[in-house]
């Protein structure tokens, strides 16, 4: 999976590029900062091993809210799919956290020197980008899709009378 970040005036955009051929997009605040935050987001999760984070989350194969599909064709599916049954990234609010720590120790240089290293050097390509530059960025983990036991994918058996 392939994920481009583009820098707008005001916001950053992201293209996700799935390895399965589908592709997704969607816009993410370009706070004014050294590196937009779903930059900070997807390194945070390749960093640690997050593999249900917002990232990891579509690597998975599975939906997502914040991400839309390029083909409008399945702009449809996804909202009806959406509207059935209640969405859930199982790792998002431990990313979200993670996230913040993350750039707070980045700033306060206390974070493992590779680590570090990596976020300067992104955020000194991010710096030199100029409006409608982009940084592409590549999951380091297989793709896979979502499997469920064949236990949850039945229906309950109705009672007979």
């Amino acid at each position: 999976m392939k994920v481009t970040f583009t820098k707008e005036k005001r916001r950053c955009a992201v293209r996700v590029e799935r390895d399965n051929g589908s592709t997704l997009y969607g816009y993410g605040p370009n706070t004014g900062g050294e590196l937009p935050h779903d930059v900070l987001h997807f390194v945070a999760e390749v960093e640690f091993g997050l593999d249900y984070g917002v990232f990891g989350h579509l690597a998975a194969g599975m939906p997502s809210r914040v991400f839309i599909p390029a083909d409008r064709e399945e702009i449809v599916k996804i909202w009806r799919r959406n509207r059935i049954k209640r969405l859930r990234v199982p790792e998002g609010r431990r990313s979200e956290e993670l996230v913040a720590r993350v750039e707070r120790q980045w700033h306060d240089r206390k974070l493992q020197p590779e680590l570090l290293a990596k976020l300067d050097e992104l955020a000194e390509r991010w710096q030199a980008l100029q409006v409608g530059g982009s940084l592409t960025l590549e999951w380091p983990r297989p793709e896979r899709r979502k499997h469920h036991s064949p236990r949850k994918r039945r229906r309950p058996a109705t009672a007979r009378r």
